[in-house]
Formats: C-alpha cells, sequence, structure tokens
C-alpha cells in the first residue's frame, strides 16, 4: 500500500492547531464548487467478506480519522499505522450513525450469515471481516456543504477520476466480498458501475438506508414492528425487497 498521501499530508495533520473540517491545509483539490480534502482512508481490506458503501465521508468521519491520524504519527508511528489507525476509527464513526448500521445489518441478519454473535463485532473483534469505504474516497464538499450526489459523480469529470482512481481500484482488490450500499445514492452509482461490468450483480446489496441521523426514525420503523404509523417520506418497499433478497441469497439453507 501506498502511502504517499500520509507523507505529504503528515505535517499539516501534526501542525500544532488540529485538523478542521474543510481545512484549507489538507485541500486536495478545487474545481469550480467541489472542493476535495485529505482524510486519511486508504487502507483496504482484501479479506473483507462485507464492504459498507457510503458516498463519501462526512465532517465527523473526516476529523476522527484526521484526529487519530495525528495522534498515531505524533507517537513516532509510520504512514502505514496511522493510515490503519485511522481508517478504524473514522469509518462510520459517530455514535448515532454506527448504531443505525448496526441495527439494520442485524435486522437483515449479517451476524447470522457470518456466525458471529452480533454485527457491532465487525467494528472490534471480527473487523478483518470488514472493508469501509465511499464512492468518493476522500471527503468532497460543494461549496461547504455536504456532496449528497450532485452534481452526478459519472458525468463530473473530476468526480469520476476519484471514483474511477479510487473506488473501483477498491472493488479489483475485494475479489471475495459483497457491496452493501447505503442509501438510493450509493445504489444508483453501484448499478451504472454493474452496467459497466465493473461489479457482478450477485455481489451487490441493495435497500438499507444512509445510517445517518436524519433517517433514524425511519430506520428505527422499518426494523421495528411497524404497528406505528409509518413516518412521513419513508417508502418501506425498497428495503424490504433488499433484505428479502439478501436473506433468499444468503441464509437460505
Amino acid at each position: 500500500m501506498k502511502t504517499s498521501l500520509i507523507d505529504k499530508y503528515s505535517s499539516a495533520l501534526c501542525e500544532k492547531t488540529p485538523p478542521l473540517v474543510r481545512d484549507p491545509r489538507l485541500l486536495m483539490e478545487k474545481i469550480g464548487d467541489i472542493n476535495i480534502y485529505y482524510a486519511p482512508f486508504e487502507c483496504i481490506n482484501p479479506d473483507a467478506r462485507v464492504v459498507l458503501v457510503g458516498i463519501t465521508p462526512g465532517p465527523t468521519q473526516m476529523i476522527n480519522a484526521n484526529n487519530e491520524a495525528r495522534r498515531t504519527l505524533q507517537a513516532g508511528k509510520s504512514g502505514m499505522e496511522a493510515i490503519r489507525a485511522a481508517k478504524n476509527v473514522g469509518a462510520f464513526s459517530g455514535e448515532l450513525l454506527r448504531r443505525n448500521l448496526i441495527n439494520q445489518l442485524n435486522h437483515w441478519g449479517f451476524h447470522d450469515w457470518l456466525g458471529i454473535k452480533d454485527s457491532s463485532e465487525l467494528f472490534s473483534t471480527f473487523r478483518h471481516m470488514l472493508h469501509t469505504t465511499s464512492l468518493l474516497r476522500y471527503p468532497v464538499f460543494i461549496k461547504e456543504n455536504d456532496y449528497r450526489g450532485t452534481p452526478d459523480m459519472i458525468k463530473n469529470p473530476l468526480l469520476r477520476k476519484y471514483l474511477f482512481e479510487n473506488f473501483v481500484i477498491e472493488v479489483e482488490a475485494l475479489k471475495n466480498a459483497v457491496f452493501v450500499g447505503l442509501g438510493p445514492q450509493v445504489q444508483k452509482i453501484l448499478e451504472r458501475l454493474i452496467q459497466e461490468r465493473i461489479l457482478e450483480s450477485n455481489r451487490v446489496i441493495g435497500g438499507m438506508l444512509h445510517p445517518s441521523g436524519n433517517c433514524t426514525y425511519r430506520i428505527n420503523y422499518l426494523i421495528g414492528d411497524r404497528s406505528t404509523p409509518k413516518p412521513h417520506a419513508t417508502n418501506p418497499l425498497p428495503y424490504d425487497i433488499g433484505r428479502r433478497k439478501f436473506q433468499e441469497q444468503f441464509l437460505s439453507t
């Protein structure tokens, strides 16, 4: 694994002032309103069985990963060690986000498929089974706002470059894993990669909601007994179809 980027940004990460969200010291590229910043998410686990795919790291994940890399580097450890530590700490971090993710994984039965007690163990004891990533590996902002799918990363030259130079390379390295798209925007891109024969359709699982805090009330409804009124703007169909397909493919005896 190349560590050139962590080497390039290590001095900025370790300066007296800790790294901030949209820190100009970590700006990798800017074209128009699109700003791409560095955060150490390069680590790839080629032995993973499950790949959780977001759209791009958010501010919380960016700060947590950068701060963990900073601590690791300041402790005198290598760039490789900093990358690994940052990925483990920063990926899908944030108590509510990770809880929403684990609740969905358990509801679908990922722990049963993998032979573990609870999907939370994918972030601890059984971390070797998991790879976490984003379609756009490094944090992308449109002006000062989080990137949520506009402009289209397939059509936009800058975003397409980052998609193909990073995520598609990860796909090629993760030969034995299934890819779980988190949210409809991610799933849309994964389906387009299937059309381009970059991914096989039987290795892509769709239907889960993005685990952000804004989706908590929808997730709680979907994984619950559903006796309460359906939350506003909640369509259970894609979730239920995805869950059923997963269980038929991976849990059927």
